[in-house]
């Protein structure tokens, strides 16, 4: 999802990680830094800098959400091994090129397996202009174990 010929930038919870960062990005290509929040969110935060949120929502919420459109964000395989019913499928790795196929009049709720790659899709998406976004922490994992129903593709 990053683009290699534009500079990173880097917000991490504390100043002392930035080397291992740093390190664990140049080893997979990323040498191009365009520098780091000194102090991370928490001087951001109390520097009274706003901060843009993304409204989570619970599989519990979800379910009985009429007027939410899951957006599953796994891969194709994962997708085909079983999704939320009504959801619609758009895999993180491609994202930017097939998100101009998204009703931009709906509000998606963003999941995957876990939640780690649906907080990544919907602040991809919100930052191309997505207004009507939901995270779904827990994701995929959170609605098997409520035992909620589930559908695969025909």
């Amino acid at each position: 999802l990053l683009d290699p010929e534009r500079p990173i930038h880097l917000v991490l919870e504390e100043d002392n990680q930035l080397p291992d960062v740093v390190r664990l990005l140049w080893r997979t290509g990323f040498t191009g830094f365009g520098g780091y929040l000194a102090g991370g969110i928490g001087a951001w935060r109390e520097a009274g800098h706003e901060l843009a949120k993304i409204p989570q929502l619970s599989v519990h919420d979800l379910k009985e959400a009429k007027d939410i459109t899951p957006l599953d964000v796994r891969k194709p395989d994962e997708w085909e091994g079983g999704h939320i019913p009504g959801a619609t499928h758009a895999f993180l790795g491609e994202l930017r090129d097939t998100m101009g196929d998204l009703d931009r009049s709906k509000t998606y709720a963003t999941y995957c397996a876990s939640g780690f790659r649906a907080s990544i899709a919907s602040s991809l998406l919100a930052a191309n202009g997505f207004k009507k976004l939901r995270n779904v922490p827990g994701s995929w994992k959170a609605w098997t174990a409520a035992g909620y129903s589930q559908e695969t593709p025909e």
